[in-house]
């Protein structure tokens, strides 16, 4: 088999396990854990957050990395430091080392995927960087579907979360050797930004006049923009940590909520495929503010709904609405702003949903004041609502006289330069 394709299965068995093990499923796991630990709600919603903000605050690891190891011994290390956090979360007996489990889990994650399989796949696919790209993110989308599904059947099976988590750490070892085995760089790394830059080739935008990035961050639409992200991203986040236990409050155990995370994440990720082809046809802004309102009316489904069969339909409503919601917003900083900053537009608004992480620990606490989640899910259902009403009424196309002229750098950057939209989980 040709190594490029030794590092494309392997990038995307990394990117496939590690969102299977973690963001999908670690609801599903603390659901259990929290029963027979005694843990409070609040410290499961706790965990869940430092596995979000390991996640992003490590993200500059990679590059770093690669730089001096390469690719393939940066993803090693990621499977090695996963295998850690879930062995760690198999022995543990305080909720305190848990909190370091879960923090390893979000570095390891960042050290798989998905920044050096992207940079390995438009290194060894040039031509076609794109395509193969795609097929990456649905490999790792697909893991969102299975993950709840495969937590739950190891769990019914053994009886036991600890024989999840050890059977985890198993596999995290196994695929960071294939990643060791079947990795190479198609070009050594010499800078970071080669790796940040590694997406570029896929949409192409023409402006008149490019945008400096101090003059973008100024305007309206980019402060709606990343405001419609930080919302989707709480609520989601808040979701994926808190959607087992309520959906098992309602009876019928815990199966009926891993069915509806996964009904959630195949949906979305089936949105986020259609989305991607709408936006060409029609407006992206109104299938940004019609998947925020989708989101709203899915989660006021949620709060009325007293059996787990309607639990489903709020999956899939909600799953549409995020998936439209989420590619939009980056489409519409790439439509907005242009090809030459669309990078750094993206990863400013990306930076702002690190607050996401803030979703589990206040849902966890109302939990445990008030003996149920509905309350929480109440105001996240206002919130979309008035993004999306804000979004709707005050949200334009701007131009850079708007946004307070265009620097020196800026200006000298060529307006027909292509990026491509970086996929969203």
């Amino acid at each position: 088999m040709a190594r490029k394709y030794l590092v494309m299965f392997a990038a995307s068995l990394g990117f496939f396990f590690v969102t299977a093990t973690t963001f999908t499923s670690l609801g599903y796991v603390l659901y259990t854990m929290v029963e027979d630990l005694h843990w409070s709600q609040a410290a499961a919603g706790f965990s869940f957050a430092c596995l979000g903000l390991a996640c992003g605050l490590s993200s500059p690891l990679p590059p770093l990395l690669m730089k001096f190891v390469g690719s393939r011994w940066t993803m090693f290390v990621g499977g090695l430091v996963l295998a850690l956090g879930f062995f760690l979360a198999a022995i543990i007996q305080h909720i305190y080392l848990f909190f370091l489990a879960t923090t390893l889990m979000g570095v390891g994650f960042s050290l798989v995927a998905p920044a050096p399989a992207v940079y390995l796949l438009a290194t060894w696919f040039p031509k076609t960087a794109s395509r193969w790209v795609g097929f990456y993110f649905m490999a790792g989308a697909f893991g969102g579907v299975v993950g709840p599904l495969i937590v739950g059947s190891i769990v019914g099976l053994s009886g036991s979360w600890r024989v999840h988590w050890m059977v985890m750490a198993a596999f995290a070892a196994v695929v960071g050797l294939i990643c060791l085995i079947c990795v190479r760089d198609a070009v050594r790394v010499e800078t970071t930004d080669q790796v940040k830059a590694a997406g570029s080739g896929g949409i192409e935008v023409e402006l008149p006049r490019p945008w400096s990035v101090s003059a973008a961050l100024r305007t309206p639409s980019f402060l709606f923009l990343a405001l419609a992200m930080i919302v989707v991203q709480t609520v989601v986040t808040t979701m994926h940590s808190v959607l087992v236990t309520h959906v098992a409050s309602l009876g019928g155990g815990s199966a009926p909520g891993a069915i509806a995370m996964s009904l959630l994440a195949l949906t979305g990720t089936l949105a986020k495929g259609f989305t991607g082809a709408l936006s060409e046809k029609t407006n992206p802004k109104g299938l940004m503010v019609g998947g925020l309102f989708l989101q709203s009316l899915a989660i006021v489904i949620l709060c009325t709904t007293t059996t787990p069969i309607l639990a489903y339909g709020f999956a899939l409503i909600f799953g549409l609405g995020w998936g439209m919601a989420w590619l939009s917003a980056h489409i519409l900083l790439l439509r907005y702003f242009g090809s030459a900053i669309a990078g750094e537009m993206v990863a400013m608004a990306t930076m702002a949903t690190t607050f996401a992480v803030l979703g589990p620990i206040v849902a966890g606490w109302v939990a445990d004041e008030t003996g149920g989640f509905v309350p929480v899910f109440a105001v996240l259902a206002a919130l979309l609502a008035l993004v999306g009403f804000s979004s709707l009424l005050f949200m334009h196309q701007p131009t850079p006289e708007s946004g307070a002229g265009t620097d020196t750098a800026a200006s000298t950057i060529a307006p027909h330069e292509a990026a491509a939209v970086p996929a969203a989980e």
